[in-house]
């Protein structure tokens, strides 16, 4: 075995890329709960659709750290992706006017 798959960085990358990935597959099949009554175009996509992406794109983020054995420059571009996306997310559910 290498040191590389020896590294412990490698298995908690790729734990938490099993968990997003979990979490990304539940709300894309049961939903998150989440409910915008009067949500329509553009704000209603954010709703539907906002946080299964962003956990889908913390899954990546986490997969590419697995595969690569480090956190590096995709990773963080998909995890600021995600943050950015939640904070979308966020203003869509509770201050779009």
């Amino acid at each position: 075995m290498t040191p590389a798959a020896k590294d412990p960085r490698r298995r908690w990358y790729t734990l938490a890329a099993i968990a997003a990935s979990i979490v990304a597959i539940v709300f894309a099949t049961v939903g998150d709960g989440v409910e915008v009554a009067d949500a329509d175009g553009p704000r209603r996509v954010i709703v539907d659709l906002g946080h299964q992406l962003v956990w889908a794109l913390l899954a990546g983020a986490f997969a590419v750290a697995a595969v690569r054995n480090r956190w590096g420059r995709v990773s963080q571009t998909l995890a600021v992706a995600a943050g950015i996306l939640y904070l979308l997310f966020l203003f869509a559910v509770f201050l779009w006017p």
